[in-house]
């Protein structure tokens, strides 16, 4: 088989090697006694684009490592919360059916009990609700857009 991929890398032109051999050119070599030519301002100008393209992109690199180990963290922060919330889950039951059977123990229905204990648990939900949506008003940034919108700021009254 003539182009087999087996051999097909010998013909890439990255691997050819040059007809010279690979020497560089007698007229390209320097004299060993000739002095090299101090470097002009372009060269000295090229240069510094080179440093300054090199020092942005190890920038950029640096940027990229960061922004990676901050989303592994951020994911490993996620994955704690969530063990952490069947946890607390999980405990909390347990500490409701402990006060069920505490309740049932002292003579109290075995119904009754679950009923308490529920009511209790929905009076607890609906006040932490209540409160969430008390703080939810600041999530909506009032200064900063009364800020951007030129209004004058609310003066709180003393009472």
């Amino acid at each position: 088989m003539l182009f087999s991929t087996a051999t097909l890398w010998l013909y890439r032109p990255s691997r050819m090697v040059p007809p010279e051999g690979g020497a560089v050119p007698a007229a390209e070599r320097h004299a060993p006694d000739a002095a090299p030519s101090p470097p002009g301002v372009l060269d000295e100008l090229t240069g510094a684009l080179s440093s300054a393209r090199a020092a942005f992109a190890n920038f950029l690199d640096l940027i990229t490592l960061e922004a990676r180990r901050a989303s592994l963290a951020f994911v490993w922060m996620i994955i704690a919360g969530l063990v952490a919330v069947v946890c607390v889950v999980a405990a909390w039951l347990g500490i409701m059916v402990a006060l069920g059977m505490w309740a049932v123990s002292l003579g109290v229905h075995p119904l009754a009990a679950v009923i308490v204990i529920a009511l209790l648990n929905a009076l607890a939900a609906a006040v932490l609700a209540n409160t969430c949506i008390g703080h939810s008003r600041s999530l909506l940034f009032p200064a900063t857009r009364r800020q951007v919108a030129g209004k004058t700021p609310v003066r709180p009254t003393v009472v």
